[in-house]
Parts: structure tokens; sequence; C-alpha cells
């Protein structure tokens, strides 16, 4: 069996997709904390907290994607992460002005409309949507 030998990063949040590309690594801020994401990473699913997402692609310099808060799903060679808002730069001050007024442009936050129960049902099946629409894209 051929272990995966390139990681496919997607960001999304809930406005559209934010980034896409393959990746050395990526570093999440975790709700027990932040954690580094690798090629052949073990299957998880976890909350993600507000705070600075850093990708490593292949290519290029490192890149910075403000995240107000979501949901991660990572496979060995693949790692979805949807965000509630989320905006790509690296100024912690700018991109959280950026985010809220990318969520109130996109109406009210949909994640305080929810309990914590329904908040994550509603992540898991956009995850479930997300993952089938990428999958008939031929991205997986």
């Amino acid at each position: 069996m051929n272990a995966p030998q390139v990681l496919t990063l997607e960001v999304a949040s809930l406005v559209g997709p934010i980034w896409s590309g393959e990746v050395r690594e990526v570093d999440l801020p975790g709700s027990a904390g932040r954690f580094g994401v690798l090629v052949r990473h073990a299957p998880l699913l976890t909350t993600l907290r507000e705070g600075m997402l850093r990708v490593s692609p292949l290519q290029g310099e490192p890149i910075d994607i403000y995240i107000s808060g979501g949901f991660v799903e990572v496979q060995p060679d693949r790692v979805t992460v949807l965000a509630d808002l989320a905006v790509r730069d690296s100024d912690w001050e700018h991109a959280q002005a950026e985010a809220a007024r990318a969520g109130a442009a996109a109406g009210s936050s949909m994640a305080q409309e929810f309990t914590d129960e329904a908040y994550m049902a509603m992540h898991l099946e956009l995850i479930h949507r997300y993952t089938l629409e990428l999958r008939g894209r031929g991205l997986r």
C-alpha cells in the first residue's frame, strides 16, 4: 500500500472558499491548543478556536489565515477546514476587522444562533457536503 506523499488543504468559511492547495504543513488553533498537521497524519475531527491558521505551501512563502472558529477534518492526505469566518491576512487586528465585516455582509454569525449540539451538527453536515463536492470534482 502506497502512503500519500502530498497533503492537500482546503479552507472554506460560511461565505465561501478561502484557499486551497498542496502544503508541507498546516498549523491550526485547536480548541485544546495549537497543533500541526503533516502528510500521513492520523484521521481527526476537532473544533477550532479563534486564531491564525499558518499554511506552509509546497512552493512559496507561508500564508496566514485568520479564522474565528470552526471545525477541521484531517485525513492522511488532506485537511479540510470549515471556519465560521476566515480572512487571508497576516495582520491579526486587520483580519479580525475584515472577518467581522464579512460576517455582517453575510448576515449575523450563524454560530451565535445555534446551541452547541446543533452547531456541531451543522458543521458536520457542511464538512460532509463539502467533501462530497470535492470528491465530485476529483480533488480527493
